[in-house]
């Protein structure tokens, strides 16, 4: 049996990254305050939002309010359910290439100078944060709220045994909460390196989740709600940015695979509005780097399995057309016209990274 005590100790590093999504972030952390896990410091990476997205979330910071748009979840707590909220201390600090300013608040706004993808603003936030100065990291998506004892939960997982690296939650819609969206992450087709989230489509009421089923067939762990030990970061290092947006959560896991494990907490729960940041204004650009990214993910742990990833990628094209997709189908056929820079730029990459 875990010690309480003993996990209550352990500190946390919340890595958030914002993108033009201030209404999501700050509804997002007036539930993260309400976690019953209090041994936690926030860093929320602004990859140079045009919305005001400091100046906004600054303010909700100095007087925490609710939305009424905002949905309700049993097992979300907020800080705004108070009767008067107390004001979430918060800093701000620049990134200009170097490391930004020490100092410590419950909340840290980054402005990052530029638009860094994903990956590049996680990592911008672990640094930040300090690899050294927390026991683990929680990569969570801006655009989710999450139940009060999520993080306590994954916590406990990632704390019953040695070698879990990373932990998952349960992935559910925002606006059909009964559904879920990932059961802690993916299952990789390693003959074509198609992925599908475990568990998606199913409702939540009327599926009995096995945790170690799930933690069997979880090739990776779901970025949205990625709990990380300082352990993998400092063995495995931070994540491959080439990638920008999607397959980062896969490329990591897959680093990581031969020396770790990872875990799939079945009681954290998470509620994913399913890419309000990263859909909103750029869904054709979104739509592109998932393509070219899942054959940059293929050219670097299935190699041998490019042409049959081609295939999959051509009968989806086949698909499309047929059910007139057609901003889809010009994005896939795009991908597979120039797929031999794609996967020669992968190579120019590997040569420099780490």
């Amino acid at each position: 049996m875990l010690d309480s005590t003993r996990t209550a100790e352990k500190s946390v590093a919340v890595i958030i990254v914002n993108w033009n999504g201030w209404r999501e972030c700050i509804e997002c952390l007036d539930s993260l305050f309400a976690q019953l896990h209090q041994n936690i410091q926030v860093f929320v990476v602004d990859n140079d939002s045009h919305d005001g997205s400091i100046e906004r979330i600054v303010a909700w910071c100095e007087k925490p309010t609710a939305e009424p748009t905002w949905h309700r979840h049993t097992g979300v707590l907020r800080i705004t359910d108070r009767m008067h909220p107390e004001p979430v201390p918060c800093r701000v600090v620049e990134h200009a290439g170097g490391l930004p300013q020490c100092g410590t608040a419950a909340l840290t706004l980054i402005r990052s100078g530029g638009n860094l993808g994903f990956a590049g603003g996680c990592n911008l936030g672990v640094v930040t944060a300090g690899i050294m100065n927390f026991d683990y990291f929680w990569l969570l998506n801006a655009d989710a709220v999450v139940e009060q004892s999520a993080l306590v939960e994954l916590i406990a997982r990632a704390e019953r045994q040695a070698d879990i690296g990373i932990v998952g939650s349960v992935v559910r819609y925002y606006h059909s909460p009964d559904v879920i969206q990932a059961l802690g992450g993916s299952q990789l087709n390693r003959s074509n390196g198609n992925s599908r989230h475990l568990g998606e489509g199913a409702r939540i009421s009327e599926t009995p989740i096995d945790a170690s089923v799930v933690e069997r067939d979880m090739t990776y762990v779901m970025g949205a709600s990625m709990l990380v030990s300082r352990r993998y970061i400092l063995e495995i290092g931070l994540m491959q940015e080439d990638y920008f947006l999607y397959f980062e959560d896969a490329d990591w896991c897959m680093r990581g695979s031969p020396k770790f494990k990872f875990g799939f907490a079945p009681n954290s729960h998470i509620f994913h509005k399913w890419g309000a940041n990263s859909h909103k204004s750029a869904s054709r650009s979104s739509e592109t780097y998932y393509y070219r990214n899942r054959l940059r993910f293929v050219t670097r742990f299935l190699p041998g399995r490019l042409a049959a990833a081609k295939r999959a990628m051509f009968e989806q094209l086949l698909r499309h057309i047929a059910r007139g997709r057609w901003r889809q189908a010009k994005i896939v056929f795009s991908t597979l016209l120039f797929s031999h820079k794609i996967t020669m730029g992968v190579s120019k990459v590997d040569e420099n990274y780490q």
